[in-house]
């Protein structure tokens, strides 16, 4: 009985067939390629960034499917945080109880949630729980950019994740600017940040401290009518130095929260998650690290970063005894970069190395792993042909010795259209946050592998128009995945021996009018447990997101999108099912002046409670009003 109590009852969303919605797509697609090639005078779109790298390495080409988002980007969402916005991204599956609850997540069906699906400036991040993240502690007004890359090849952004990883960097302001924010809105929530950027001579300076409460949110438990409370405090500070040669920068970043927790109970032979007015959980976390890039000569550069992050939560529930868990991580990254020139100014070339040392630990038990890792990295560019091929090998105890590769080529046709394919392995050890949690942790976790690769083209139709198409095909072994067991209804990390997972991604944009954009995002995956034939969880088969933004006067906007996710599975045995999804979001924003905008904001305003955590709430419609202003 207490081992039961001490596991939950989490899931996050599977999935259905649809032929409906495939068809749908279909004729959007369909129907966005007429329209291109029959308008060819409308205004020219800004950049779409849809394919960017957004890495800060000196990669000459990326080969694979990645999306960066800048801070323009994010802040004109006017979200607080960053949820929604991978929520409306492809290949990644996002399952969240209520507003600020933490978030099950999977890209491109494999998780890593344990530690490293996320990283902050280079930093890879723990889970806060095994499989759980709280992108709430990751504010819009405090990220300058996030990037999602998706496939294999992760190693040289500081994750070792299979399917892909999530880049943050923390805030850069330029030309001395600096924000502030207010909004208030329902669950009596209040939300405040201010930020300020100083260029001088010692370099450039960056800060962004802000608060978030929530004083009557709904009850996490879906059984539950109590109201949960939430305070969140965070700030980050940035610093950037340039030389002749080189250049240094350094960053901390600190978020805490504290809210009101719901825990496991009985619920007739079966644990389900209650209401629990004794319940509080504070998590807190700090991220710091430092850079330095220096021109060691024309043919070299020379790259080393130190880095340190810890995630400390504290969590008392009415059934679980009390415990306070702290997880650590050291990092160090030497690289160094060595371009080839030609005469010729469409060939280049470049040969990188080096080794990351990752130390972690986990400081209420005796779990601590080391792993150094060398790495490889070969990239070459003639004329319309780009080539790249990557390796790393792990060294490092419990989980022994493994090596890792990645290959890719991409070819542009025309000025319009690329293609391009990559494939490889990977390998990721459970980190000590999923071996040890109390309540989620499972101790007998094996390391996952993958193999599997994906083929693409990026397609601009015209100055107006842009699509992005990918499909993808993965093997995965020992799978690391947060399921709930049916008969018990306990959740936690577990194994799944194999999974085969392959699917496609449509991404595209469509500037009808100078007034009127279109974009749909589309992903199709199916994920299967070869061994059983049946489903793996929290994998829906199909979602999207149809937006379309509206500049009704010269100051003001409107946006309405629609998402949808189809049924998937909580459990292994597929017996629990999550309902389909359909869901509206809306935005009005009027710019009162240049540099000041006041903003109305409707979240789920179709009041759809279906759950995408097993047994926990979804939030209901929302509305919230507020101000943001540049100076």
């Amino acid at each position: 009985m207490e081992n039961t109590m001490q596991h939950l009852a989490i899931a996050n969303p599977v999935r259905k067939k649809s032929a409906k919605m495939r068809d749908t797509v279909s004729f959007v697609c369909y129907f966005f390629c007429l329209q291109a090639m029959a308008e060819n005078t409308l205004t020219p779109l800004a950049t779409m960034l849809i394919e960017s790298d957004g890495s800060q390495d000196n990669a000459l080409t990326t080969t694979h499917t990645q999306t960066a988002l800048t801070h323009d980007r994010l802040a004109a969402t006017q979200m607080p945080d960053i949820t929604d916005t991978l929520r409306n991204q492809t290949g990644i599956t996002l399952a969240q109880g209520t507003g600020n609850m933490m978030s099950v997540i999977s890209l491109r069906g494999a998780g890593g949630a344990g530690q490293g699906l996320l990283t902050l400036d280079g930093i890879p991040l723990f889970g806060n729980f095994a499989g759980l993240y709280s992108l709430s502690h990751y504010p819009t007004d405090a990220i300058e950019q996030v990037t999602l890359t998706r496939g294999p090849g992760d190693e040289r952004h500081g994750s070792r994740t299979l399917g892909g990883a999530i880049h943050l960097q923390t805030r850069q302001f330029q030309h001395n600017e600096g924000l502030l924010r207010f909004e208030g809105g329902s669950y009596d929530t209040l939300r405040g940040a201010v930020g300020k950027g100083l260029e001088n001579a010692a370099g450039n300076f960056n800060v962004v401290v802000g608060r978030s409460d929530v004083f009557s949110g709904l009850s996490q438990s879906q059984y539950g009518n109590e109201h949960d409370n939430f305070g969140m405090t965070h700030a980050s500070a940035n610093w950037l130095k340039s030389f002749a040669k080189g250049r240094l920068n350094a960053s901390l970043y600190f978020v805490r929260s504290d809210e009101d927790m719901d825990g496991p109970g009985r619920l007739g032979k079966k644990v389900h998650w209650l209401d629990d007015k004794r319940g509080r959980l504070s998590d807190e976390t700090w991220v710091t690290q430092i850079q330095g890039d220096y021109d060691l000569s024309e043919h070299w550069t020379t790259s080393l970063q130190a880095g340190f992050t810890q995630d400390r939560q504290n969590m008392v529930t009415s059934r679980i005894k009390p415990f306070a868990i702290t997880n650590q991580l050291l990092m160090i990254e030497w690289k160094n970069t060595h371009p080839v020139f030609f005469d010729d100014p469409q060939h280049q070339a470049q040969f990188s190395w080096g080794v990351n040392a990752q130390h972690q630990q986990n400081l209420n038990f005796t779990a601590q792993q080391t792993v150094i890792s060398p790495t490889v990295r070969g990239e070459v560019t003639l004329n319309q042909w780009k080539w790249l091929a990557d390796g790393r090998f792990d060294f490092g105890e419990p989980y022994g010795n493994h090596a890792v590769f990645s290959l890719g080529a991409e070819r542009e046709i025309f000025d319009t259209v690329r293609l391009y394919a990559n494939g490889g392995s990977g390998f990721r050890q459970p980190a000590v946050s999923e071996l040890m949690h109390p309540v989620f942790g499972n101790q007998q976790l094996r390391g996952e592998s993958s193999a599997g690769g994906e083929m693409g083209v990026n397609w601009t139709l015209s100055p107006a128009t842009q699509w992005r198409v990918s499909g993808y095909y993965q093997n995965y072994l020992n799978m690391i995945v947060l399921q709930t067991n049916s008969t018990t209804g306990v959740i936690r990390a577990d194994n799944a021996s194999e999974a085969i997972v392959w699917g496609s991604e449509v991404q595209g944009k469509h500037r009808w009018t100078d007034a009127w954009e279109t974009g749909l995002n589309y992903t199709y995956q199916c994920a299967i447990n070869p061994m059983t034939h049946l489903h793996i969880p929290n994998r829906p088969e199909h979602q999207g997101t149809l937006w379309n933004e509206w500049r009704l006067l010269s100051s003001l906007m409107w946006r309405i999108e629609f998402s949808i996710h189809d049924t998937f599975w909580f459990d292994q045995g597929n017996t629990m099912r999550a309902n389909m999804a359909p869901r509206v979001n809306t935005l009005v924003k009027y710019d009162l002046t240049p540099k000041i905008q006041l903003y109305l904001r409707g979240e789920n305003i179709t009041n759809d409670h279906v759950a995408e955590l097993n047994d926990f709430n979804f939030y209901g419609a929302a509305v919230y009003a507020g101000a943001r202003a540049s100076f």
